[in-house]
């Protein structure tokens, strides 16, 4: 190694190193004194810089080079909700890099990646946490004789080790979590008693710290929920519905607000944390008194601001109780918020979200909320409500806009693919411009709804203030024949007789049971169906060019709905087997033919249907259904690849 090389190797470290700048220089000053004769006291400094850094890990390199902002100026740049659990009940879920670990009550512990969603932990648990590296799980559970216990899973060997159990059945654990150094398990002890009336009291709360390598137990504060504070001394807990930080080393304790089961995020910033909050409003001659749920999210350690993450909106009050007119009327919201999850980079809040509705039932789902420091721009914030509306996430959609309507999404036709067409001002003012593909589904119908969107300055960046329709293309096949409408104008564009034999012969004696459009490249795509269901053929029409083409044919097959992403390329198909009695997503490279089958991207999973839901202009979003719920997936077709949302 010359001298010429260690200098550019000392600069590019340079650039790295997060800490101990002075040290750095020092080394450097050093090395040039002793330009000739110090050559190798130089590549050890240089090799001891290099383990500084890999010492000092990735993680708490990014961590260090993210500028700290207060909570009230994150922005929610996206939310989602990914996982329908119906009527199962789910625990405190954790999360590492892509990875979710999530507890069904009776069940055990799962795993929902990219590869789909598998049991990994046998025994039954409401609870899981996650090591700062990744590679450990904690978790509660109850032993065979009825008693309360922590293990740890190390995911690399498998291995499960008991920490701690407790004496008797009245001593419960639970909120489990690692130290930033992994060294510590924090968690809640509670002592649980029955009444001499009815029901149970919490007689004790306590929160402790076992050190893994003696397995001695440090009682911490009185409360619950406790998390470790990254970089600092310090813990965050629960105490009578308080949110309450606690400095180790002084024992001094700060009421960060009201609310319950707190979650420090990984990096030591932030606090979220779910708050309760009476609403009053009137409906018609009655006070309606609201129990608001919602996510807050606080500063961890200046104490500065705090931020409201979630919008829930009172329950539905029924028809029979407005007729009642009585004078106060005290209700819920319509969602419930359950234990706040940070992710990994702390970037994200995952969430249990629980519909309270009567009609359909509690429904509890999983949802992703993501925060950033930059404002989303005009263009952004378009995207994100066109998929709120997508997949029905009217709270979400809500918060994008000024003046929402009391309705905003419909069931058929529903919406399955969404496009920015182009932005710019008018009169001063931001608009974008988008495109709905809305379509049925087993039937031949598809239209393109165009729309400006005007915006203005918000807290998240931009807010629609208003919606411009900019006209409505619709095809429909009727009878065997194909219409273009536009304008109210309807134009013949073929006849099925008019295909080509070689593509649909004459003894078929087929209809069309599916049907969408490509406006980037004029083209229709729809599925011909024998009467006996025996075959189905996927086929394209070239408005421009009235040129068709055969895509595939598909034995003993019905094909329900279609889908073209927004460059025209790619096509998502769904697809049932009379034979297998097996549903399918395919989806075909419109370019090359190829077909891509996503359920073999799940081997290890045991799915009952899976369904193409809509396209995110050139990544699809398709939806697993499994004995447990329903999961959302992302497929890149780009690149090949399966993601979680």
């Amino acid at each position: 190694m010359d001298e010429k090389r260690i200098e550019e190797n000392l600069n590019r470290l340079k650039e790295l190193i997060p800490v101990n700048y002075q040290l750095k220089e020092s080394l450097k000053k050093r090395f040039k004194r002793n330009r000739w004769k110090k050559i190798g006291v130089a590549i050890i400094a240089a090799a001891a810089i290099l383990l500084m850094v890999l010492s000092f890990g990735i993680k708490n390199l990014q961590d260090n080079l993210i500028t700290k902002v207060n909570a009230e100026e994150l922005k929610i740049i996206n939310q989602i909700s990914f996982i329908s659990l119906g009527n199962i009940n789910a625990g405190k879920i954790a999360e590492y890099n892509g990875t979710i670990y999530i507890p069904l009550y009776d069940k055990g512990i799962y795993k929902y990646d990219n590869k789909g969603f598998k049991k990994i932990i046998d025994k039954t648990s409401g609870e899981v946490g996650i090591s700062l590296d990744g590679t450990k799980l904690v978790f509660t559970t109850r032993t065979s004789d009825g008693k309360n216990a922590i293990y740890i899973k190390d995911l690399k060997t498998g291995k499960e080790t008991k920490i701690i159990e407790s004496k008797d059945r009245d001593t419960y654990y639970s909120d489990p979590g690692f130290s930033p150094d992994g060294n510590k398990v924090i968690y809640t002890e509670q002592i649980i008693v029955p009444r001499e009336t009815h029901g149970f009291e919490v007689k004790e709360s306590n929160i402790n710290a076992i050190d893994l390598k003696s397995l001695k137990v440090t009682k911490l504060a009185d409360g619950s929920c406790g998390s470790f504070v990254k970089t600092e001394d310090a813990i965050v807990f629960e105490r009578d519905n308080k949110i309450i930080y606690k400095n180790l080393k002084d024992g001094s304790e700060k009421i960060i607000d009201e609310g319950k089961n707190p979650s420090v995020s990984p990096n030591g910033y932030y606090i979220a944390y779910e708050k309760y909050e009476p609403q009053k409003e009137k409906v018609e001659d009655m006070n309606v008194t609201v129990s608001m749920n919602n996510i807050w999210i606080a500063d961890a350690a200046s104490f500065t601001t705090k931020k409201q993450v979630t919008l829930n909106v009172p329950k539905r009050i029924p028809p029979e109780v407005l007729k009642e007119k009585i004078q106060n009327y005290v209700t819920s919201s319509l969602y419930t918020y359950y234990w706040p999850v940070w992710s990994s980079d702390s970037k994200s809040i995952f969430v249990l979200k629980n519909l309270n509705e009567d009609i359909r039932g509690n429904t509890m789902q999983l949802m992703k909320i993501e925060l950033s420091r930059e404002e989303l721009t005009p263009e952004e914030v378009v995207k994100k409500f066109l998929q709120a509306i997508i997949v029905r996430d009217e709270d979400f959609a809500r918060v994008l806009m000024k003046n929402p309507p009391t309705i905003m999404t419909v069931s058929s036709p529903h919406p399955v693919a969404y496009e920015i067409l182009g932005s710019g001002t008018e009169d001063g003012k931001p608009y974008v411009d988008a495109s709905l593909t809305y379509g049925y589904i087993m039937n031949g119908y598809c239209s393109v709804n165009k729309s400006r969107y005007y915006l203005s300055p918000d807290s998240n960046g931009y807010i629609i203030d208003s919606i411009k329709d900019l006209g409505t293309v619709e095809f429909i096949e009727k009878n065997g024949t194909f219409y273009k409408i536009e304008n109210n104008v309807e134009t013949k564009l073929f006849d099925s007789g008019e295909i080509p034999k070689e593509i649909l012969p004459d003894n078929l004696n087929a209809h069309s049971t599916a049907l969408t459009y490509s406006p980037k490249t004029n083209t229709i795509f729809f599925t011909m169906q024998t009467n006996d269901r025996s075959q189905s053929r996927i086929i394209s029409y070239d408005i421009s060019h009235r040129a068709f083409k055969l895509i595939d044919s598909l034995e003993n097959t019905i094909i329900p709905d279609i889908k073209v992403d927004s460059s025209g390329k790619y096509l998502a198909v769904l697809a049932y087997n009379d034979t297998s009695q097996q549903s399918n997503t395919y989806v075909y490279n419109l370019k090359t033919g190829e077909r891509e089958d996503l359920r073999s991207r799940f081997e290890d999973t045991k799915i009952e249907e899976i369904s193409p839901q809509f396209w995110q202009q050139d990544k699809l979003i398709f939806q697993i259904s499994l004995k447990e719920g329903f999961l959302y997936y992302v497929y890149d077709p780009y690149k090949g690849q399966v993601l979680i949302p």
